[in-house]
């Protein structure tokens, strides 16, 4: 049970308890002015794995130092100009919580701490601009920095010194599990019997985005793993890659056997046991096996000419396919055992030092994040100026809420219910915190007696907050009570303060509430919409580009748009609303990422087909203009794109044998058949194959 308090759970307290603790201690002992400061930043950096802990570390460092720097730049030039000062904060924060949403890595919370730093650390002090003094400001950005540092490098080195739990296991076991999963699909796809495959394949883009969330900290754990981390990313990519390699093949047996009357020809059949027992049980010791499969399909893959028929083309399209799932499935393989000789310390030092796979873009909604932006922006501004016209210098709290809450949540679909969620367990928290504030800490003479006051309550909370079924109610009640102790450190512990804190609070809050309402009230259906039409332009822009893009660059980019896509087409068709979409779904998600990359197989082509006399260049920019008219919903000239296929294929069809004239059959049959499932097919001609095939030969499996 995912919910079930687990020993890992209760070590993970502990150990953010003893860093919490530690951090405390050193902060009073070093005399730092806000020492509970140090005990917040241990527990918010505090993740159960010992590498997402060191790389958030990195970035709260970054983003702080960064926040302090702009609080020292700014404030001291604009201080006796507040409007102005709220309107540069709004800025700041709407600014650095764009470049966070843009950013689906680690990286993003460098940038949202940047932001939200500086309404921290200015604010305080600017509730009385009579006693304003550089000096002061510089003290509380430097006492800022001191403090988070402290607590981060102390929950870094408990977590990574004690019982350390490293993300390795929780990777390699996800990769496994998605090793297995591929060699069971690949079965099922090229099996006789019917199977329900594309759930399956949708199952597989939503692991690859998984794990590479999860490996993303693979550079900060304290195993050997880390020495790994560009054969891990280029793992995820190769399995990317392999969904529309998947998908494509799936469709083209299941059109060519009804073609065939329900079963391919014998020399196919022959070759398809042979790659399903590969996958499934290895070489055997056998390293030229594959390169004899290749060799089998291109000994078995028909010649096309003007008179050939669809079925021809589609099985040179099938082919080719094949080929690619080969390699695929290959270099998985051997990736897969590369990454056990590092984990082994057996990695080369060339290894080592390979660069990593670049990183590939991934899928940004930009409009949802400027929308974000500006609504952070507002509810900055709006609760410094509602602060400034109040003239209350004790609800300084609400400017600093606002802008953090409307960050906090910018990247979920609808941030509200998670707000107004945060809100109500912020004001039942009021409670516990006002018992350890005002009565429980007063009495507390050592920190032997402050640790035993803190220790039920923080070890309970933080085992919640690791659960997924309660995290979203216990980390408010636990944060916002240990937020409140820091006015045990400015000495201001008093009823007054306290309800006034609590107050401005859940105003601020209340505003960043009433802001995301404002601007991010949108629907599911629409936030689909948006990404199904970014994909779609994606594919669009390859028909004027003069260079092909990389494949792995493609596939990755569109899988991780499909994987993003799934979980919303799923929670539409629950509400019964696909019709919100116009019937957009996954399956024709993924047939438009075949043709993109078909597309961007042609543009490879492109050069030596033109020297042939075959240009395609015309083709693309119709089929460009194809996609722009599904996003324009405009109507589709389905009839000329078809007309130019056509054309197309009987002119490559024209041209002397060889891998150019292969290659470019094999792209276009896959567009026109992912592009037009419903079309007739070609005028007949006479199959390359009879109705019983003939004898190809070969068995793999066997290893002869």
């Amino acid at each position: 049970m995912p919910n079930r308090i687990t020993r890992d759970d209760i070590l993970f307290s502990v150990k953010s308890f003893m860093a919490a603790m530690l951090a405390l201690y050193l902060a009073f002992r070093l005399g730092l002015p806000r020492p509970f400061w140090s005990l917040i930043s241990a527990y918010v950096v505090s993740q159960p794995f010992s590498g997402a802990t060191r790389s958030r570390a990195v970035y709260r460092v970054a983003g702080t130092v960064v926040g302090a720097v702009m609080t020292m730049l700014v404030v001291p030039r604009f201080v006796g100009y507040p409007v102005l000062l709220s309107i540069i904060f709004s800025v700041w924060i709407g600014v650095c919580l764009y470049v966070s949403l843009l950013d689906r890595t680690p990286r993003a919370y460098a940038f949202m701490l940047a932001g939200y730093s500086v309404p921290i650390i200015a604010l305080p002090i600017l509730a009385d601009v009579s006693v304003f003094s550089e000096a002061a400001l510089f003290e509380a950005s430097l006492a800022r920095v001191e403090e988070i540092v402290l607590g981060i490098v102390c929950s870094a080195l408990v977590h990574s010194v004690i019982l350390p739990r490293g993300v390795d296991r929780t990777v390699l076991e996800r990769l496994d599990q998605a090793l297995k999963d591929i060699r069971l699909w690949v079965q099922e796809i090229l099996s006789e019997a019917p199977a329900n495959r594309t759930m399956e394949l949708h199952r597989l883009s939503q692991t690859v985005s998984e794990l590479r969330t999860l490996s993303t900290h693979l550079s900060f754990d304290t195993s050997n793993v880390r020495w790994t981390t560009g054969l891990v990313t280029e793992l995820q990519n190769r399995f990317s890659t392999l969904v529309p390699v998947l998908a494509t093949v799936g469709d083209r047996l299941d059109i060519l056997k009804a073609g065939y009357g329900g079963s391919l020809p014998l020399p196919w059949q022959k070759v398809l046991a042979a790659i399903s027992h590969w996958v499934a049980h290895g070489s055997g010791g056998d390293p030229g096996i594959v390169v004899r499969l290749h060799r089998e399909i291109d000994r078995i893959v028909p010649e096309t000419g003007g008179t050939s028929e669809e079925q021809d083309r589609l099985l040179v399209n099938l082919g080719m396919e094949l080929q690619r799932l080969l390699n695929e499935c290959e270099r998985c393989f051997d990736l897969r055992r590369a990454i056990d000789a590092g984990m082994n310390g057996d990695l080369p030092l060339m290894e080592k030092r390979k660069a990593k796979t670049s990183a590939v873009s991934l899928f940004v909604d930009r409009r949802v994040a400027l929308v974000s932006a500006l609504a952070a922006a507002l509810a900055q501004g709006l609760s410094c100026l509602f602060w400034i016209l109040s003239g209350w210098p004790l609800g300084v709290s609400a400017p600093v809420m606002a802008g953090i809450y409307c960050m906090f949540f910018a990247s979920l679909d609808n941030p509200l219910p998670a707000i107004r969620m945060q809100l109500i367990y912020i004001t039942l928290s009021t409670l516990t915190a006002g018992l350890y504030l005002l009565l429980l800490l007063p009495s507390v003479h050592s920190f032997e007696m402050l640790m035993m006051m803190f220790a039920p309550f923080l070890l309970v909370m933080n085992i919640l907050m690791v659960k997924p079924a309660t995290a979203m109610r216990a980390t408010p009640f636990m944060m916002l009570t240990i937020c409140s102790m820091t006015m045990f450190d400015t000495g201001t512990a008093d009823m007054m303060t306290f309800i006034n804190s609590e107050l401005s609070q859940s105003i601020g809050i209340g505003m960043s509430l009433f802001c995301t309402w404002m601007f991010r009230v949108v629907n599911v259906a629409s936030v689909t919409r948006r990404l199904v039409l970014k994909m779609w332009d994606d594919i669009a822009r390859l028909g004027d580009t003069s260079r092909a893009p990389s494949m792995i660059a493609l596939s990755v980019r569109m899988v991780d748009g499909i994987s993003l896509l799934v979980p919303r087409l799923s929670q539409l068709e629950k509400q019964k609303h696909v019709a919100g979409v116009d019937g957009l779904s996954a399956v024709g998600i993924l047939s438009d990422l075949c043709v993109g990359l078909n597309m961007a197989r042609l543009l490879r082509l492109e050069r030596r087909l033109l020297r042939l006399g075959v240009p395609v260049r015309p083709l693309l920019q119709a089929l460009s203009g194809h996609y722009r008219d599904r996003m324009a919903a405009r109507p589709e000239g389905d009839a000329g794109i078809l007309a130019m296929l056509d054309a197309a294929l009987e002119d490559v069809a024209m041209l002397p044998a060889g891998p150019v004239r292969k290659a470019a059959v094999a792209a276009l049959a896959g567009i026109r058949r992912d592009l037009f499932r419903n079309t007739a097919p070609f005028p007949a001609g006479k199959s390359a194959y009879g109705e019983d095939g003939h004898e190809a030969g070969l068995s793999v499996a066997n290893g002869s």
